[in-house]
C-alpha cells in the first residue's frame, strides 16, 4: 500500500476514493462529481492528484487481494484502520465523512469510519479540536 503523509491530499484522496470503490464500480459520473466537490477544493486535491490516488488504490487492492483471479477483494479491517488513521485532524475527519456520507447512500467506509475517528485521540501537537456535538436536553 502506498505511504501518505498524515491528512496530505493523497490520504483524503484515498479514502473518497475507498467510499467510492465499495461496491467494485467506479462509473464516470462518480469521477466527475468528485472532481466537482467544494470539499476537494478546500483541502488543496486536484482533479490530478485524486485520479492518481484512485488508481494506486485500486492497484494496491489488487495486489494484496488473495483471491485476485476471482476478482474478489477483501479489505481486512485492520487495513481499513491504518487508512483511516492517515487523517488525524478532527475537523478533517469530521468534513470528510460528512462528504462521504452526504452521497446518495451511506457506504460501508463511511461508516466504518465515523466510530473510528470519534474514538482517534487528536493528533499530536494539533491545536484544532473537533467542534463539540451538544446533548439532548432531557425534559
Amino acid at each position: 500500500m502506498h505511504a501518505y503523509p498524515a491528512n496530505s491530499p493523497e490520504a483524503v484522496s484515498r479514502i473518497l476514493a475507498l467510499a467510492m470503490i465499495v461496491d467494485g464500480h467506479v462509473s464516470p459520473s462518480e469521477v466527475q462529481a468528485m472532481h466537482r466537490a467544494a470539499f476537494l477544493e478546500q483541502v488543496k486535491v486536484d482533479d490530478d492528484t485524486f485520479d492518481r490516488t484512485l488508481r494506486e488504490l485500486c492497484e494496491d487492492l489488487l495486489d494484496a487481494a488473495a483471491n485476485r483471479r476471482a476478482g474478489v477483494v477483501e479489505i481486512d479491517p485492520a487495513l481499513l484502520d491504518a487508512l483511516l488513521l492517515d487523517i488525524r485532524d478532527p475537523l478533517l475527519q469530521i468534513c470528510l465523512w460528512k462528504t462521504m456520507s452526504t452521497s446518495s447512500r451511506p457506504t460501508a467506509t463511511s461508516t466504518a469510519a465515523r466510530p473510528r475517528w470519534c474514538a482517534a485521540p487528536p493528533a499530536p501537537g494539533s491545536a484544532r479540536t473537533a467542534p463539540r456535538i451538544p446533548s439532548a436536553r432531557r425534559r
